[in-house]
């Protein structure tokens, strides 16, 4: 990719922006408690890519890289697998809510 040439996943940078600036502490649920339900999100628009979970934090990966709600370079460990890799109660359970519902 040359310098000029936007990277193939510069939409996805819009939409998550789009998402992180359509209400107040969006940052915040999405990064304490609802992170699979935002990967959840991003999937649905971009099927090709894949929802990756460590029992911590959800993170997107498209065209090989990774992301959240903060965009692009989303911290990736060698803990985070596939969601339907950890089984369906446990894909349900990640997405229970964690910060308080005072937000």
């Amino acid at each position: 990719m040359d310098k000029l040439t936007p990277p193939p996943w510069t939409h996805l940078l819009q939409t998550i922006e789009l998402i992180r600036d359509s209400f107040d502490d969006s940052v915040k649920v999405y990064t304490q408690g609802s992170c699979v339900k935002f990967a959840m999100i991003l999937k649905h628009m971009y099927p090709q890519g894949q929802i990756l979970y460590d029992k911590n934090h959800a993170i997107f990966e498209y065209e090989n890289n990774y992301f959240d709600i903060n965009g692009v370079g989303a911290a990736y460990t060698s803990a985070h697998i596939p969601l339907e890799d950890w089984g369906l109660l446990s894909a349900y359970k990640s997405m229970c809510l964690k910060y308080p519902k005072s937000v």
